[in-house]
């Protein structure tokens, strides 16, 4: 059994430099015994990310699991809500919003080719039409969420933009697509506006506060190695903080003061699910460092 001249770990007999400082390991006999190209025992800087493999049983089984959890809660809170009130009536909101949630996360798992962009594309329009029906079931009308998902469908057509494809550049110049988007985006704000209090006070800090923590979601997951613990804690961390803005914006312009009611369900139901997203990636990567220390 050898060991490495500078640092003193045990080698292999077919180690030509040492794996922990590359240092060249001298023994002609060795190298020449060795018949096949040695692998590195440690995978290059982020080398998986370039062809990275997703086992769709796992994938699928994941989606599962999310639509039993949503699935669980909704029926709880109709059930709680009909044996207590004989009606269907403050359950409504958290219900959409778990079906909501079900659509932004859940949905992609039973897909079998996913993108960012076809991600964002699809969780930009499900916001949109989440938050039409949450002004709906609260006052009966349109009057502010008609204005936030304008907003929402704007941003996805400057998000459109740069990622759209090089071919689509060739025919649509970028500086005519975003004048394009915004003179009918500022035709479709002249037409639905009634109060600019409405967008000052209550639109754009639920638009600012939403966009906000999608980018620091996306930066977050982009700068670490991709995992599904991660991504699920991070994104259902941002959802239920995002909620909780989004009360709070509301409540303030409609009543005069912050109080939280619908987005606390959410919160109760969102982050026991990243605490765990969080506790079972923390407790494979501990498993695989005990291995990899004990060489089992």
């Amino acid at each position: 059994m050898a060991y490495c001249v500078h640092c003193g770990v045990k080698l292999a007999d077919y180690h030509e430099r040492c794996p922990l400082c590359n240092t060249l390991v001298l023994d002609p006999a060795a190298r020449s015994s060795f018949q096949q190209e040695q692998e590195p025992d440690y995978p290059l800087y982020r080398q998986h990310l370039k062809n990275p493999e997703i086992n769709p049983i796992r994938k699928l089984l994941t989606g599962i699991i999310l639509t039993s959890v949503f699935s669980m809660y909704i029926i709880i809170l109709i059930l709680v809500n009909f044996i207590v009130n004989r009606e269907l009536s403050w359950s409504l909101v958290p219900v959409a919003s778990l079906v909501y949630l079900w659509f932004a996360l859940a949905l992609h798992f039973f897909r079998v080719r996913t993108s960012f962009f076809r991600i964002y594309t699809f969780n930009s329009f499900a916001t949109a039409a989440y938050l039409l029906v949450l002004n709906f079931i609260i006052s009966g009308d349109l009057h502010w969420a008609k204005f936030a998902s304008s907003g929402i469908v704007f941003v996805w057509i400057i998000m459109n933009g740069i990622f759209i494809s090089e071919r689509g550049k060739k025919w649509i110049p970028m500086i005519l697509y975003y004048i394009v988007a915004s003179l009918l985006f500022t035709a479709l704000f002249a037409f639905l506006l009634t109060n600019s209090e409405v967008i000052m006070r209550m639109v754009l800090p639920i638009y600012l506060s939403t966009l906000f923590y999608i980018l620091v979601s996306y930066f977050i997951i982009k700068s670490l190695v991709f995992d599904i613990f991660n991504f699920l804690a991070i994104v259902l961390s941002a959802a239920a903080l995002s909620a909780v803005s989004v009360e709070l914006t509301l409540t303030r312009y409609l009543y005069g003061s912050f109080s939280l009611s619908w987005s606390l369900i959410v919160i109760s139901a969102l982050l026991p699910l990243s605490l765990t997203a969080f506790m079972l990636r923390n407790i494979r990567k501990l498993r695989s460092f005990f291995v990899k220390k004990l060489h089992r």
